[in-house]
């Protein structure tokens, strides 16, 4: 806004009521006031025009800010409706409440976690809640993460044996989108023979170190009853599973790998046993 100006045009304006009033004293007094008043509304929309051109208003403004607001509108809109129709796990609640956290107000939310089963040339099967069978040869963690805005960081998987031992650790940058990222990381964990799988495991998700949902699961003797429950009642696929499921090819384990485990496991009994 220009100050100067302004007076400038009110001094103007008051010049001309002071002529066009000695004028008036001379001639006809309606044709003066006539004049004066054309002068006045002329100076008034020179002065708005100034100001608005100052201010930089723009009625177009006005139209577009609205659009940019049905649009907000209409996209917090549909992500909710998305959120609805989506489903939020209650165990995978459980393991937030289990890192710590509270499901209400952590802004990072866990709501599905879990683990997927591989045997042989089977197609693998999800876990979540059941306890896995025995005979299976991998397992591969997963968790999906509900974010309020984009972000980008680190998340960690972590596979806790009955003893508190890290038997399977892998973490990996993500860059993750506002709403719903589904996260699984690219390695698995081999069950072989030997492995001990008594007791009750923890799978442990962690983003930029900070402890996001510690999930529990357990091994039991399989059986095709088993896995027929496990099927009708656990192993609900969405599709960002049904995705990684398809691409998922169980790779052949090299002579190394084998040797490498055994070495480990020999470690581990001969620690335990001194």
């Amino acid at each position: 806004m220009n100050i100067n100006s302004n007076n400038r045009n009110t001094l103007l304006l008051a010049f001309i009521l002071l002529m066009l009033g000695a004028v008036a004293l001379a001639e006809s007094a309606g044709l003066v006031v006539m004049i004066l008043i054309g002068l006045l509304f002329l100076v008034r929309q020179f002065d708005n025009n100034q100001l608005n051109a100052a201010i930089g208003y723009d009625e177009s403004d006005d139209y577009y800010s609205a659009e940019r607001e049905r649009e907000w509108e209409e996209l917090e809109s549909r992500e909710h409706r998305q959120a609805q129709s989506e489903p939020v796990y209650r165990h995978a609640l459980e393991a937030v409440r289990r890192a710590g956290l509270d499901p209400d107000t952590v802004q990072v939310l866990a709501v599905d976690i879990g683990v997927m089963a591989f045997r042989g040339e089977e197609s693998p099967t999800v876990f979540r809640t059941w306890s896995l069978p025995d005979n299976v040869d991998y397992v591969q963690p997963f968790v999906q993460l509900r974010l309020p805005e984009k972000a980008v960081g680190r998340v960690k998987f972590e596979i806790i044996d009955q003893d508190g031992t890290v038997i399977f650790s892998k973490e990996e940058a993500h860059n993750l989108e506002r709403g719903r990222n589904f996260i699984s990381p690219a390695a698995r964990f081999p069950v072989h023979d030997e492995t001990n799988i008594d007791g009750r495991w923890q799978l442990r998700v962690s983003a930029d170190d900070v402890i996001l949902a510690v999930h529990q699961f357990e091994f039991s003797e399989a059986t095709n009853a088993n896995i027929s429950r496990h099927i009708g009642e656990d192993g609900e696929i969405n599709t960002e599973l049904r995705a990684v499921m398809a691409e998922s090819k169980l790779p052949k384990m090299s002579l190394d790998d084998l040797l490498s485990y055994q070495e480990e496991e020999e470690a581990q009994q001969g620690s335990s046993s001194s």
